[in-house]
């Protein structure tokens, strides 16, 4: 595996990776299987085991490949809310454009990725560290609203905000962004109060 260290070695690992997140956010875990990833990237199929040693290797880098680019989204979505007081209303719909946005197949990928973490443990420290990310850009967005909030009830929080998407999702809402306002809306002033 020396080559796949060479600068076209990394090149071909990264555009499999790519294609892999692409494949999942498209058609789930299902999707992702070597002849798929490797028509997608337009490499040879060898490439898919010659870069990863198994499946689940792949299916872990194309997870963590989706969710840095995720977090790379909610990190600018964050950095862009301006800084102003927020009502209850305000405040929710600034928490689900930030966190909730609009891509459906992300989200139904966000979903998944929690369920599959219990079969692949390799998963678990990815979620685990992005859970703690999502955290600290709640406490940002409540913070640049103009709301006092503790830990704990940043996580109640992101469990009303989470629990919103998984149900609109389950029930084929067509407006996931809108459920979870609406949900944010009765729990926002109880757990993160205006600041005085």
């Amino acid at each position: 595996m020396t080559s796949a260290a060479t600068p076209k070695g990394l090149r071909r690992r990264a555009r499999l990776i790519a294609a892999a997140g692409d494949l999942l956010v498209e058609g789930g875990f299902d999707a992702v299987r070597h002849r798929a990833v490797a028509d997608r990237a337009g490499l040879p199929l060898a490439s898919t085991t010659y870069y990863f040693e198994s499946l689940e290797d792949l299916v872990v880098e194309a997870v963590s490949h989706v969710c840095h680019d995720d977090m790379d989204a909610i990190r600018d979505r964050t950095s862009h809310l301006t800084r102003r007081r927020r009502g209850c209303e305000a405040t929710a719909e600034a928490l689900a454009d930030v966190f909730v946005g609009d891509d459906r197949e992300l989200l139904t990928t966000r979903c998944e990725t929690v369920v599959l973490a219990q079969r692949f443990p390799r998963l678990r420290p990815l979620l685990v560290n992005r859970g703690k990310l999502l955290g600290e850009l709640h406490h940002e967005v409540l913070e640049k609203s103009g709301r006092t909030v503790a830990t704990a009830s940043i996580a109640q929080l992101m469990a009303v905000e989470e629990g919103a998407v998984v149900r609109a999702l389950s029930d084929s809402v067509d407006d996931v962004h809108a459920a979870t306002y609406e949900a944010l809306t009765h729990v926002v002033d109880a757990l993160a109060p205006s600041g005085r």
